[in-house]
């Protein structure tokens, strides 16, 4: 097993090191093979006279170290040890390497559609060297060239500018350095769409089997792409430093994307084969402005160290929100409130919570803080960090920050210097409190109309002495908001006076900080009064974040929850709104967070909520469509759902497209044996591997164990299915409705999740873990289950995964109890 780099050896190696220029020249004109060769050539010098090189392939061919031949005997556990180092060295390594099948290292897809092969390289956060040798650490940058051999029908796109250089050869060169793990490469059969900005050429790509896709959508993808171009031109003050800017999107990606320089790796379902609303394409737009923003704050400057992760994900979470609201056609800050924040929330009150700029000892033990802590409590605090020091004070302390490390690495207290000159104060103390600290502050209301006091309740070990920048609102009986007063709450409660006939006030009116929000004495019911009435998005986001929070602490009622969601999701709401809290309705107050026998009750009111949402839509409209996802999400009766299926009094301006159709058959999976064969008639309609995932949630939800037996093969067992089919059956397997047929797997889950360590890695094998994870069944038997499980020896991954889930579970058995 490869050895996973320790920051202390990523030092010393950084140290001693100083790399000149890289060339790896692979060969994948058999991509029907295992493998493929890789031969890397590195020039670097050296302070020392022995280092070593990432190597993680299947069979090490060649290596030379100035022209002298290494023995075999050099690799050892993922590394080449290099002795005898001069001033100036070439090393040459030729291996043979495997493809993956689970999105990292050099990924193989093969298009069930068309039976064509698509390959994409993803080199974060140590899978560079799965498909060629390297220095592979964040700070040991190098220019590089890409020599690739392909079939001739391919097309080949990178980090820099691809040309054909012969039959079947392709070059890439991108002369500015690069880190190991922004190194891709996208190789295949692609469809394109070619366009230029301002004279940088851009470019999109999928699949072939997407191409109708990729012709239909590409102008929305392309405005964003130049919108967000001219904002960042503006707002950094220098242009994009990369060449030629292309978005690939691929198949299997685990992520939402990468930002690798000159060639975005995105996950292909962001090219929607259905009708996709408003919302739906906002959240592609922001994931294009997020990687984008990378290009400076990640690309041109990189973090020495995964410590400093917060510096790439919590900027460009930050900056994208603020690109897409102020350049494009969808702004985002509401989506920001409502779904990015409650996943940072949920992250930061878990047993696994870290800091914002959290330590990370090895490169393994980093991707467990690649969560919402760094990306939306990170950009939660930038956003307070504008606020305490102004505009333009943090854009003079970017522009220093780029001009001093551009092309280079830093860390924390680099960019904390750069904006401390800028507002000539020292922030320390800023960083200490919000970014070296770990848990929420809890911002509440005391006294009453007109005189009312906003301070920090002390409920939770571990906050820091925190500054918090407010606006405080007030609510009329008619559900009319203004912002009273805006304030900064530190130790001591601040008085504000708010108009007489207040019903609610709201702290963080406008959702500018990081803070969990209560209401005081009699919240609740001045919450029922007026959450229907509401006149502003922002301070809704607020309330319903707040309901969340209330429910995991336990301090309300899920079943009041509940009476509040529902009142207000039949009241005209944006549709990331209703999608969301209409998902944790469903999920949460109709599940884990309800007694068994009262979860068929719950999960109708929801649905007829759903459709009183319905009744108020124009026939179409993209808030209809919102709506009828959540009736069918929620539906119980199989007839109905047959009947949609086959296209039969589908409600007026509901079309059956392929992804409506899948989730009516995900739907009915759950509720009824598929011995009609709607699985295998939504296949024979659809070849896709869309198709093939939807159809694994499907089996995987199936009420019948033999169902259940197969899909647990592929979650605990070694299998050739695609890693985005593991996934949905993990997602379908453990259904709310479905207790009794699955309570002998929870035992199961437990005793058997470790086992897969031994044929998952990285990414794929916390996801399983989490997404398997028995949610459903919150009682104490499961909770001793879960800490046995975790009293044993587990690999990093499972571990944070089963630490969170068990979590989970005990605020959930907490709540059954208390209510």
């Amino acid at each position: 097993m490869a050895t996973s780099l320790r920051r202390s050896e990523a030092e010393t190696r950084a140290a001693r090191l100083k790399l000149a220029g890289t060339l790896v020249e692979l060969d994948l004109t058999d991509p029907t093979a295992e493998t493929f060769t890789s031969r890397v050539t590195i020039r670097f010098s050296s302070r020392s006279p022995d280092s070593f090189l990432d190597f993680k392939g299947h069979e090490l061919l060649a290596a030379t170290l100035n022209g002298v031949p290494l023995d075999s005997t050099c690799w050892r556990a993922g590394r080449i040890t290099l002795s005898e180092l001069q001033a100036s060295n070439t090393v040459v390594v030729e291996g043979r390497m495997g493809y993956s099948s689970d999105g990292e290292g050099l990924h193989r897809h093969i298009d069930p559609q068309d039976q064509r092969i698509y390959l994409y390289a993803m080199s974060f956060l140590d899978a560079a060297p799965r498909w060629f040798a390297c220095f592979d650490q964040p700070d040991l940058k190098s220019s590089y060239e890409l020599r690739v051999r392909v079939p001739t029908d391919w097309m080949v796109i990178g980090n820099g500018p691809a040309e054909r250089v012969g039959r079947d050869w392709w070059r890439i060169v991108q002369k500015n350095p690069l880190s190991t793990y922004f190194v891709t490469l996208v190789a295949g059969p692609y469809a394109s769409v070619l366009d230029e900005h301002e004279g940088i050429g851009l470019g999109i790509h999928a699949r072939a089997s997407l191409s109708d896709q990729l012709s239909s959508q590409a102008a929305d993808v392309i405005t964003v792409t130049k919108q967000s171009l001219d904002y960042y031109h503006r707002v950094f003050g220098r242009r994009y430093p990369f060449g030629e800017y292309h978005q690939a999107f691929v198949p299997d990606f685990n992520a939402g994307a990468m930002e690798n320089p000159g060639c975005v790796t995105l996950r292909d379902t962001f090219l929607y084969r259905g009708r996709a609303t408003q919302a739906d394409r906002a959240r592609r737009a922001g994931i294009i402005a997020h990687e984008m923003a990378h290009m400076w704050f990640g690309d041109l400057v990189t973090m020495r160290w995964w410590d400093d992760l917060w510096l790439n994900e919590s900027f460009a979470e930050y900056m994208a929100h603020r690109c897409c609201t102020e350049a494009t056609d969808y702004p985002l800050w509401t989506e920001f409130g409502v779904i990015r924040k409650d996943w940072g929330s949920v992250a930061d009150q878990s047993p696994s919570t870290h800091p914002v700029a959290g330590e990370a000892a090895d490169a393994a033990s980093a991707l467990q803080n690649f969560d919402g802590i760094s990306y939306a409590k990170g950009a939660a605090v930038l956003r307070q960090l504008v606020t305490y020091l102004g505009e333009s004070v943090f854009l003079s302390g970017l522009d220093d920050y780029f001009d001093r490390y551009g092309f280079a690495n830093a860390d924390l207290q680099d960019l904390l210097n750069c904006w401390s000159r800028s507002a000539v104060m020292d922030l320390k103390s800023w960083a200490k409190s919000w970014l070296l600290t770990t848990g929420m502050d809890t911002l509440d209301v005391t006294g009453v109309a007109p005189h009312v006091m906003i301070g920090k309740a002390a409920d939770q070990a571990g906050t820091a002495k925190r500054t918090h920048a407010i606006g405080v609102g007030a609510v009329d009986p008619v559900g009319r908001t203004t912002e009273v007063a805006a304030i900064h709450v530190g130790d001591l409660p601040v008085p504000v006076t708010v108009p007489a006939e207040t019903v609610l006030v709201i702290p963080d009116l406008l959702d500018a900080s990081w803070a969990k929000i209560r209401f005081g004495p009699g919240g609740w019911s001045k919450v029922a009064a007026v959450l229907p009435l509401l006149d502003a998005e922002q301070p809704s986001v607020v309330v319903y974040n707040a309901i969340r929070d209330a429910v995991r602490d336990v301090t309300l009622d899920p079943a009041a929850a509940l009476d509040l969601l529902c009142a207000a999701l039949s009241s005209p709401q944006p549709d990331v709104i209703l999608s969301s809290l209409g998902a944790f309705a469903a999920d949460q107050l109709a599940g884990a967070y309800c007694p068994v026998p009262s979860r068929q009750e719950r999960l109708a009111r929801i649905h007829q909520t759903a459709w009183s949402a319905m009744a108020r839509c124009q026939p179409g409209s993209d808030h209809q469509l919102t709506a009828f996802r959540l009736v069918v999400r929620t539906a119980v009766d199989v007839n109905l759902l047959h009947r949609w299926y086959r296209d039969d009094r589908l409600p007026a301006g509901v079309e059956l497209d392929p992804e409506v159709r899948w989730e009516i058959v995900e739907r009915a999976a759950i509720l009824i044996d598929d011995n009609g064969g709607l699985i295998a008639d939504a296949l024979d309609r659809d070849h896709s591997s869309a198709a093939q995932v939807h159809a694994a949630r499907a089996r995987a939800a199936l009420p019948k164990g033999e169902a259940k037996e197969t899909a647990w093969s592929f979650l605990m067992r070694p299998s050739a299915v695609t890693a985005y089919e593991v996934y949905a059956t993990a997602e379908g397997f453990f259904q709310p409705s479905q207790s009794a047929l699955t309570e002998p797997f929870v035992r199961r889950y437990f005793t058997e999740i470790g086992n897969t360590a031994q044929f998952r890695t990285g990414w794929a094998l916390a996801e399983v873990a989490a997404r398997a994870f028995p949610w459903t069944f919150p009682t104490p038997i499961t909770v001793d289950y879960a800490e046995q499980a975790l009293a044993a020896e587990l690999a990093a991954p499972l571990r944070r995964a089963l630490v969170d889930g068990t979590d989970r579970l005990r605020r959930a058995l907490r709540s059954l109890r208390a209510f």
